[in-house]
């Protein structure tokens, strides 16, 4: 048995929960702490954090210390949110954080928080069960939403939208929370926003559940709900959310002799949970009371094998790109073609390019997203793919893994730049792994320049410095021939390697 405690900073309260984690019994909470904070309000106001929030950040990080400390873990992680990046003097917050608490705090992207999450959800006995016919998945945040949508198994899509609680709320004392008009307003503006998602996305997918993530999602099925199950009819769900408003809360607080945090931002919680349903209408409402904190748990124990996932993620990525494709119109022989080859030159390579399971990963995304950008401009096809790309949220992806793909995808239409013209942006090692992945890109592709899938029977091994590619052809590979030869100088040029096409005889 081993005991993790994670902390995470978020844009209304920081939160510390710490785990039991046993191989028979899974994670089970055995402690958690929560305190409001005005991270997201200073933001909003001024644009940056205030020295008194900073302080009273500090002085709640030190006694979350003691208390870890008190349960002697075996391993913590302490995170922030991607909002504290607003902030004007972010990293003179996160120094602060250091020199009075002691922690270096690892600021997570929109993608890495989303993930985490989604990890905690994944863990769920059910979980399978539930996205095997249809679903969206909900994570909802102080400022932002994302929305996952499962098509029998498969992941559809990942969005983005502006909608959050913080933001909402705020946008409510903006208009006059007092108004009728404000409450019109701020309902129509996420009426108008899901309504895109739901033309876009969901014209030939009902979802079947919608699973609500969030730290305030855990707030109000644990404490306000009463449903003896987290599994609820979408009737029942509306019924009661109409039910609550101000007045509801303070009784609710006086009948049960508890005190609920942040309750200004209940109200425009509960619009949010409405629209949701009333613009997705799924037939249930699933709220597992997970969020960030469980996701670090989980994603420490698959780390350090203390637990293994029953969810294959990286077969959700694979299945996010390959959606991305569709939707950009690529075409999906070729891509099924160089998916195959690019994945047969990388285990052909193991042992010479140094490469592991999660590169493996990423020359697959590459060479399903390699042309999404021609659906654009076939003659800007590189800039149109890394836009593409960068503006797609790939469930499973880090911020830093997506922008290595999308740049290896523009370098495959555009010469590849040197190292300091990069250096902002990548490390060596990222820089390295870009030639690498570009190079088995270049040779797969050179392998169906035509588009026609002429070669069939491939095999390849490595001999002598070459990378011997036999394979038989069902017509002329006179075109494919011409490019290969260029693409294998480059190939040998990042791996002392030289690929070697050698055309078998046809049986």
């Amino acid at each position: 048995m081993k005991l993790f405690s994670s902390i995470y900073i978020g844009s209304y309260e920081t939160t510390m929960k710490v785990f039991e984690i046993s191989k028979q019994k899974g994670i089970k909470t055995i402690d958690t702490l929560k305190i409001s904070s005005d991270i997201i309000k200073d933001i909003l106001s001024v644009g940056r954090i205030m020295p008194e929030t900073c302080d009273k950040l500090c002085r709640v990080l030190n006694d979350m210390k003691r208390t870890m400390e008190s349960y002697k873990v075996d391993s913590f992680s302490v995170v922030a949110g991607p909002n504290i990046k607003h902030a004007d003097n972010s990293l003179i917050v996160l120094e602060q954080i250091k020199v009075h608490t002691g922690f270096s705090v690892t600021v997570l992207s929109n993608s890495e928080q989303r993930f985490l999450g989604y990890q905690a959800a994944a863990a769920i006995e059910d979980f399978e069960e539930i996205i095997s016919d249809s679903a969206v998945m909900i994570d909802i945040g102080g400022v932002s939403l994302q929305i996952t949508l499962f098509s029998k198994g498969k992941i559809v899509t990942t969005q983005h939208l502006s909608l959050g609680t913080v933001s909402i709320s705020e946008n409510l004392k903006k208009l006059g929370s007092s108004s009728v008009n404000s409450f019109e307003q701020a309902y129509e503006m996420m009426y108008k926003e899901l309504e895109v998602f739901k033309t876009m996305f969901l014209n030939e997918i009902q979802p079947k559940y919608m699973i609500l993530l969030g730290v305030q999602v855990s707030t109000i099925a644990e404490k306000i709900s009463g449903f003896s199950s987290k599994k609820v009819k979408t009737k029942d769900y509306l019924d009661f959310l109409n039910k609550i408003n101000k007045s509801y809360i303070k009784t609710f607080e006086v009948e049960n002799d508890v005190y609920l945090d942040n309750v200004s931002f209940v109200e425009p919680t509960v619009m949010l949970y409405k629209v949701l349903a009333e613009t997705l209408k799924p037939s249930t409402v699933y709220a597992p009371g997970v969020s960030v904190c469980e996701g670090m748990a989980y994603n420490h124990s698959y780390s350090k094998k203390w637990l293994t996932a029953s969810h294959d993620f990286d077969n959700d990525i694979i299945s996010a790109a390959w959606a991305i494709a569709k939707r950009y119109g690529s075409y999906q022989p070729h891509l099924k073609a160089l998916y195959k080859l690019s994945t047969e030159i990388f285990d052909a390579m193991k042992k010479y390019h140094g490469m592991g399971k999660r590169q493996k990963v990423l020359i697959q995304c590459i060479a399903i997203l390699h042309d999404c950008g021609k659906y654009i401009s076939i003659a800007e096809a590189a800039d149109c793919s890394y836009a593409i790309i960068m503006s797609s949220e790939i469930l499973g992806l880090t911020h830093k893994e997506r922008e290595l793909i999308a740049t290896t995808v523009e370098f495959n239409r555009k010469p590849v730049e040197p190292y300091e013209n990069l250096s902002d942006r990548f490390t060596v090692e990222e820089y390295l792994i870009i030639l690498k992945l570009l190079s088995i890109l270049k040779v797969a592709n050179a392998l169906d320049r035509s588009h026609k899938q002429k070669i069939k029977n491939v095999s390849m091994k490595v001999k002598d410095r070459e990378l011997v590619i036999s394979i038989e052809a069902n017509s002329s590979l006179a075109l494919e021939k011409g490019l290969f030869k260029k693409n294998a100088d480059f190939f040998a040029d990042i791996f002392s390697i030289k690929p070697v096409l050698k055309e078998n005889d046809k049986l």
